[in-house]
């Protein structure tokens, strides 16, 4: 009796165990989420300020996720692991895609400054005209949201528990027609892709040469959102 006993602890500990890695690991990558949730608010926020352009945003981005690594009690030491480690992680393990506006917004609402640069404007647009534009199906309000997809690699590190996840993830994105390679390079570098939007109103100019809009071709299937209060 005693040898059957443990002989069944000997066969369910390790589930037991890989069950209880896996939802670990699975609290981090959820506790991830809401990180990169917040920094690519950070994110798009910056965005708009800063005439649509992707090198503020990847700043902020990578100012926002720095307290995923661990907190940091003064300021230097913060701004050492931003300079250090969040930013050039960011660079190698994160992608900005601009959702709105895009390319065909710009022709249709765009105009010129004194300079003879085409932008799409953010003033007053609830005075501009509220029909559709016939190349984006785009009224000025609507042209003028600035929406941010940030994809976000979150490395995997707890035993057995992120390997387990990682192979899940990477027999999914088999029949994952959205999955592109930019996904499977993470996955490929023990990395689990986590994608957030953001939607926050322009406060600035977006300027045609400076802003790499998409064509609507382009872009992923997402579902529309409404712009951030916060």
């Amino acid at each position: 009796m005693t040898g059957g006993v443990m002989l069944e602890a000997l066969i369910a500990l390790p589930v037991v165990l890989a069950v209880g890695l896996m939802v670990v690991q699975w609290a981090f990558v959820h506790e991830a989420r809401a990180f990169v949730s917040h920094a690519t608010l950070m994110a798009a926020r910056a965005g708009a300020v800063e005439n649509a352009r992707t090198g503020p945003m990847r700043t902020a981005l990578a100012r926002a996720l720095t307290p995923l690594k661990a907190p940091e009690r003064r300021v230097t030491d913060f701004e050492r692991r931003f300079s250090l480690q969040s930013l050039p992680e960011v660079f190698a393990h994160s992608r900005i895609r601009i959702l709105n506006p895009t390319a065909e917004a710009l022709r249709d609402h765009g105009r010129r400054d004194a300079d003879g640069r085409i932008y799409l404007p953010f003033r007053d647009v609830h005075l501009g005209s509220t029909g559709p534009g016939p190349r984006s199906g785009l009224n000025l309000a609507d042209a003028t949201l600035l929406r941010v997809q940030v994809t976000y690699g979150y490395p995997l590190r707890v035993p057995y528990g992120g390997a387990l996840i990682l192979a899940a993830a990477r027999a999914a994105s088999r029949f994952d027609p959205d999955v592109d390679l930019f996904h499977r390079r993470l996955l490929a570098t023990g990395r689990l892709p986590i994608t957030t939007t953001a939607t926050v109103r322009l406060q600035s100019r977006v300027f045609e040469a400076e802003a790499n809009l998409p064509e609507q071709r382009q872009l992923p299937s997402v579902p529309r959102d409404r712009p951030s209060s916060r």
